[in-house]
């Protein structure tokens, strides 16, 4: 999660200084990603270094609530932290995570709805924090309507994705997370889902697991947590964009949806996607990675008077902030893929080096030949030169990213298209 936070701060500081209009042909950063809580993330008052037991004033009840409360809850329980979640245990969360419609913060989210607005909610649900959160915060955003914009939260589309268990964890007696038990509360997540989700609250419901499963180190979060990224979650967020591209009616019963691939023993690649999923990833994602090939392999050729444009443009830019912040973005797109590469199931959509043939960089597909008198980088830096001089948007960040994408899609047509 730290990462991800730090990613997402890192894309909004490159995309904070472009500016996006009909003159401008750049998609690159051209999605606004706007935090509406500080660093991205909601925090619940009254968890913070704080047990469960004195979260919910047990000292203070009665006698009679008290044993209720120790029927409802073990010992365990009562004495858990709650810094980093809820540790699978789904009936904690279920009673601090009621917390979030009482928050600024969803205030805040609510008071910024407006008319044609969508939501999408992601959690797991073999653990707590995840399988508790999403009914009630389903709830709260049909429900809440004391809320501002009520009429609007209400009555917007609502899709979700629910993971089940695609890692296991090492076992540890010392841990409160077991892996064994993921299997048994999703399957209690999904009968409670299946009894009290219904009545029209969801537009559309994702589901993603994977059996092929990776065992990672039993750690329960913080710091030491640092799993490698997966190609569960990779593919998971191409349910957001799924969900976006659909049309929904009013009344409409709620759609339930799976991803499946082709069949594949090995390392999954372009070509085990199906026709939809490949024309969502493909074009885009080849298009990036070829540009952070030039601008982090080749960076000296690529920013040096070598190609031509520079020696009459962008003569500033590459000792600036923001190219700085561009490069540093585009290392660790490389290094995400080499995670989802590494991991087990493997996702090996890129080779991590093409030493000098930049065309030889998608998995699985054999650049095609054309007639040039240039080829590899010299045919990138040619396209590059021509492109420039068709850019029509006005500021040096602006123009520099408006050439590699005009580039970039003039190259993946020629020499890389399926």
């Amino acid at each position: 999660m730290t990462r991800t936070v730090a990613l997402l701060g890192s894309y909004t500081t490159v995309r904070q200084q472009l500016h996006y209009g009909g003159e401008n042909a750049n998609a690159f950063f051209r999605p606004k990603i706007s935090p509406l809580v500080q660093n991205y993330t909601l925090t619940i008052d009254g968890t913070s270094d704080r047990k469960f037991i004195d979260f919910i004033d047990y000292n203070s009840m009665s006698q009679a609530n008290r044993a209720l409360t120790s029927m409802l809850f073990s010992d365990h329980n009562l004495d858990s932290r709650m810094d980093v979640g809820f540790k699978g245990n789904p009936n904690v969360g279920s009673v601090v995570l009621n917390q979030i419609a009482l928050s600024p913060q969803y205030t805040e989210f609510a008071n910024s709805f407006s008319q044609g607005d969508r939501i999408f909610i992601i959690s797991s649900i073999y653990g707590g924090t995840g399988a508790s959160g999403f009914p009630l915060l389903l709830k709260t955003l049909r429900e809440g309507r004391k809320s501002p914009n009520f009429h609007l939260i209400s009555q917007a589309p609502i899709g979700a994705l629910t993971v089940l268990p695609y890692f296991k964890l090492k076992v540890d007696e010392q841990s409160e997370i077991a892996s064994s038990t993921f299997i048994s509360k999703t399957k209690s997540a999904l009968s409670y889902y299946q009894k009290n989700l219904a009545g029209g609250a969801l537009n559309a419901l994702y589901f993603l697991a994977d059996n092929a499963q990776s065992t990672y180190e039993n750690h329960e979060g913080g710091a030491t947590q640092q799993n490698r990224a997966h190609l569960i979650e990779f593919f998971g967020a191409t349910a957001l964009v799924n969900f976006a591209r659909r049309t929904f009616t009013t009344g409409q019963a709620a759609v339930n949806l799976e991803l499946g691939i082709k069949d594949s023993t090995g390392a999954v690649t372009f070509g085990d996607m199906y026709d939809g999923l490949q024309r969502m990833l493909y074009v885009p994602m080849v298009q990036f990675m070829l540009m952070a090939v030039c601008l982090v392999d080749k960076e000296r050729d690529f920013t040096g008077k070598g190609l031509n444009v520079n020696r009459r443009r962008f003569s500033d830019i590459y000792d600036s902030q923001f190219f700085r912040n561009l490069r540093a973005f585009l290392e660790e797109y490389k290094g995400w893929l080499g995670e989802l590469k590494a991991n087990s199931r493997s996702l090996d959509l890129f080779k991590t080096h093409c030493d000098n043939y930049p065309f030889d960089i998608v998995t699985g597909v054999k650049p095609k030949k054309i007639v040039s008198r240039y080829s590899n980088f010299e045919l990138i830096m040619d396209r590059l030169n021509s492109s420039e001089g068709k850019c029509t948007s006005k500021g040096e960040q602006d123009r520099l990213l408006e050439m590699y994408f005009r580039a970039t899609a003039t190259l993946l047509s020629e020499k890389l298209k399926l």
